[in-house]
């Protein structure tokens, strides 16, 4: 049984590696197609949960949707990927005792996302160079937990062609917040 577990959670971690390259890839060479609509915010936050239920079990996960959100004008699959991978930076950066908060609010017009945690943090001299294809602020610990450093450059590709932003808080030691804000409330 332990055996089959561990199958299942490198697979999981080997299919969203392969996601993240063709999602690159797409991106890369202009060829990712969004399908812009009418977004539920809750439902964003609802599928990305569900789809990472399997990775987020062992930790303590505090969900906040505010009621009442209106739609946004977005590609849900493509939120449900941003949400996904400030997730698993969430998990992978945080050890020990995992504490997440996945919250989505309004806030002057646009509704915002936001993802916090109490992991290593990230130093400010670090922030700008955590959304660069490849980087990696902690090499070591993300070669443990799997990972390439492409998932928070595809964030704020998919942020930017939202018409969105992305802000990052942190202090080393103390966790981070990534917040993304979306307009077009529709």
């Amino acid at each position: 049984r332990e055996y089959l577990e561990l199958i299942a959670r490198e697979n999981l971690r080997l299919s969203r590696v392969i996601d993240n390259f063709l999602t690159f890839s797409r991106l890369e060479r202009n060829r990712q197609k969004f399908d812009f609509g009418a977004t539920r915010p809750d439902a964003v936050v609802q599928t990305a949960l569900e789809a990472a239920q399997e990775r987020l079990h062992d930790c303590h996960l505090e969900v906040n949707v505010a009621d009442g959100l209106p739609a946004v004008r977005a590609d849900e699959d493509a939120l449900v990927t941003v949400l996904l991978n400030l997730l698993d930076n969430a998990w992978k950066y945080t050890p020990g005792e995992k504490r997440i908060a996945v919250r989505a609010y309004g806030e002057k017009g646009r509704v915002v996302f936001a993802v916090e945690d109490n992991g290593i943090g990230i130093a400010a001299h670090e922030r700008k160079k955590i959304f660069r294809r490849f980087y990696q602020v902690d090499r070591r610990l993300a070669r443990d937990t799997g990972g390439v450093g492409l998932g928070l450059s595809i964030v704020e590709f998919i942020v930017r062609a939202h018409g969105g932003s992305i802000h990052v808080k942190s202090q080393p030691g103390r966790g981070s917040t990534f917040s993304v804000a979306i307009p077009g409330v529709v």
